[in-house]
């Protein structure tokens, strides 16, 4: 009789600690912020194919055309660049707002140039991100786009990080093709 009660004592002080522990520790990543936290998630585990789906399908495009993207090993480059070993990488969106239709449609029109590309944004977010590894931090202001219900990151695909510097987010959302990172 003592071991079925102590079996379900047991059972229901684990349940009681493991709701307790989902409390404000568990955080819903917004629709938005997916395309960031996919982009830390590729680098930590080494996963270039969803590294570059993080990105606008142009901006994709393009790298894989360009003279940067000679092998098919984006990450393990990016990590070389940056002096980091995968799993050292983490991330925080520390600011967001939703661009105005006068901001979207600049961002959309900076794109059709960069991109030669119609493509729609029907929604855009500017998001400060903190990157943190172990040789420190780099801030970015990276802009997302809704496209044909999906999110991606607008700019050109980011090829290294710049652990150590402090200041202002630089400006990753750019669609400005001569910002190469």
């Amino acid at each position: 009789m003592k071991k079925p009660l102590i079996a379900l004592s047991v059972l229901l002080i684990v349940s009681v600690l493991a709701l307790c522990s989902c409390g404000s520790k568990t955080e819903e990543v917004a629709n938005h912020e997916r395309p960031v936290f996919n982009l830390c998630y590729s680098i930590n585990h080494n996963d270039s194919k969803t590294y570059l789906s993080c990105f606008v399908p142009a901006a994709r495009k393009a790298f894989l055309k360009s003279d940067s993207s000679n092998s098919k090993d984006t990450v393990s480059e990016l990590l070389e660049k940056s002096g980091i070993e995968a799993s050292d990488i983490h991330c925080e969106i520390i600011g967001k707002r939703e661009l105005a239709s006068a901001d979207r449609e600049r961002l959309q029109k900076d794109y059709k140039k960069a991109f030669s590309r119609n493509d729609e944004f029907d929604k855009a977010f500017q998001l400060d991100v903190c990157f943190t590894s172990s040789k420190g931090t780099d801030m970015r202001r990276i802009n997302v786009v809704l496209i044909e219900s999906s999110w991606y990151i607008c700019s050109d695909v980011i090829e290294s990080f710049r652990f150590g510097e402090s200041g202002r987010p630089d400006s990753a959302g750019s669609t400005d093709s001569s910002n190469k990172d």
